[in-house]
């Protein structure tokens, strides 16, 4: 008997229809992924099963039994629980409070919740302590925080909706080790996710649903990441074509394949360059040179210092350097000083991307006042040019007077950053900018980043996934112990040598 049924759920929002008749069941132990393009409706297949959201018809059994929760609370009650990947905890609970809130055992003395909380954080690769308030770790930490919380409920069936979009490789192995312990002890796992190659190492079956309905049922050893893309966006998927590298390798190629069809490459001009950046206790001294239209990635662990390298070039943490060259005119690093550097950045750090939920796409993506009988023609422009970026950007919807907060998360998250790199210039520094996108969105965020390169811009992509910097990177840094251990140049090689070179070097400089 399946843990989980599900037969035929249907839901609108609006006039438009995001699941269509859904069927489909999960096995106790069973790990089942479920992907699809942005808008295709897995979020809120996630949050009916989670009780979050209620669909307008069809049906749900669990262990046999009519499921039919009215809220997230109901459907814990009956042992279903949910991780998301934007946690709302409050920051003044310690983490040994919040990994058992709503548990039989909240509200217990701290004294008793502490060890039993640094083991179950400690199995979700956190070594922090148990007293710690939630405000102060840093907010990626949050879902692993809910992971715990999950550990610790008699929960039967587990909903992890992108949790791993923030993740470090290695912390995706680890959440993919809670999984396969949860898979284990006979609960069952819905894991929904875009990261397709780290998904299929651990599911046993995979979900594609697209334009709202299951299109493919399929074991995952039956799929390969290239194959599973294609079946997700209905269609081939061309891979990225790479641009000629600005400068030489350091060193020669080993055993490289064909290299792809090349993209313009970066000007030599030097567009940016610092010597010996320091953040005292965190960035030991760092190099960087940027070419005019060249991308170039930094990743490491969390404590690898490369957050603080962005934070230095973007002027939120004070720094040093031997000299900061930008455009050919001296700058510094001191954040309170004349002649700052201060790099603009974009983050897609909360659920509203920074854009106003309430906002209609129409108004968000432009920026001119409108009303006056005189400004006619531009609003009639840029409205042209609004209804263009959103077929561009494939944004689901049936109207540009659509609150921007209607649309998926991903939707909103290409909106935002097209807004935002319409006013890109010079050199820029954008924080996971395909984070929670699939691969086709992630071709659309390539070509927004390629249009800014193309016209001179230069970008420094701060990444925890490989594959985002793989597809969108000339160069790749990775940073260890304040210090970039590794340049990793991208030009002749094929993604999928990217990803592994990058994974490997980020490991084995931790």
């Amino acid at each position: 008997m399946a843990l989980l049924e599900v037969d035929g759920l249907c839901k609108s929002f609006g006039g438009r229809r995001v699941l269509r008749e859904v069927s489909f069941h999960l096995a106790e132990g069973e790990i089942v992924g479920l992907v699809g393009t942005n808008g295709a409706g897995k979020s809120t297949l996630g949050d009916i099963v989670a009780g979050i959201t209620a669909a307008d018809a069809g049906a749900m059994t669990l262990d046999g039994h009519p499921y039919a929760p009215l809220s997230a609370a109901d459907a814990r009650h009956v042992g279903v629980g949910v991780v998301e990947q934007l946690v709302r905890i409050d920051p003044a609970l310690t983490l040994a409070q919040a990994v058992f809130r709503g548990t039989a055992q909240a509200g217990r003395p701290q004294a008793e919740l502490r060890e039993q909380a640094r083991v179950l954080l400690t199995e979700v690769d956190l070594d922090v302590d148990p007293d710690t308030p939630v405000g102060d770790v840093p907010h990626f930490v949050h879902p692993l925080v809910e992971t715990a919380r999950v550990l610790a409920e008699d929960t039967r069936l587990v909903v992890l909706d992108e949790v791993s979009a923030v993740l470090l490789p290695s912390e995706v192995t680890r959440l993919h080790a809670v999984a396969g312990r949860l898979s284990a002890q006979g609960r069952g796992v819905l894991y929904i996710s875009h990261r397709l190659p780290e998904m299929l190492e651990v599911v046993d079956r995979v979900l594609v649903l697209r334009e709202g309905r299951i299109v493919l049922d399929s074991p995952s050893a039956a799929l390969d990441p290239g194959r599973l893309a294609a079946e997700t966006v209905g269609g081939p998927v061309s891979l990225p074509v790479r641009r000629e590298p600005a400068v030489a390798p350091l060193s020669p190629p080993e055993e490289l394949p064909a290299p792809l069809p090349a993209r313009p490459a970066a000007s030599e001009e030097i567009a940016l360059s610092v010597r010996n950046l320091r953040v005292p206790g965190r960035v030991a001294g760092v190099d960087l040179l940027l070419h005019r239209g060249e991308v170039v990635g930094l990743t490491g662990l969390r404590t690898s210092g490369v957050q603080e390298i962005a934070g230095a070039l973007t002027g939120e943490l004070p720094a040093l350097s031997d000299e900061a060259v930008l455009h050919g005119q001296k700058r510094s690093l001191d954040p309170s000083g004349d002649g700052a550097l201060r790099l603009p950045a974009y983050r897609p750090d909360d659920d509203a991307y920074g854009v106003d939920p309430g906002e209609t796409i129409a108004r968000t993506l432009t920026d001119e006042p409108w009303g006056a009988l005189t400004d006619l023609r531009k609003e009639i422009a840029s409205l042209r040019r609004v209804i263009k970026t959103v077929h561009r950007l494939d944004v689901k919807t049936l109207s540009i007077r659509t609150s921007v907060g209607a649309l998926s998360g991903g939707d909103q998250h290409k909106l935002a950053l097209a807004r935002w790199m319409a006013s890109a210039r010079d050199v820029v520094v954008l924080h996971e900018p395909a984070r929670g996108l699939d691969v086709r969105a992630r071709q659309q965020v390539r070509q927004l980043i390629d249009e800014a390169t193309a016209h001179g811009t230069s970008v420094v992509v701060v990444s925890v996934d490989p594959d985002e910097l793989a597809d969108f990177c000339d160069r790749v840094g990775i940073v260890a112990d304040g210090r970039v251990a590794r340049w990793i140049d991208t030009g002749e090689l094929a993604l999928d040598s990217v990803r592994e070179r990058i994974v490997e070097a980020a490991t084995s400089a931790a």
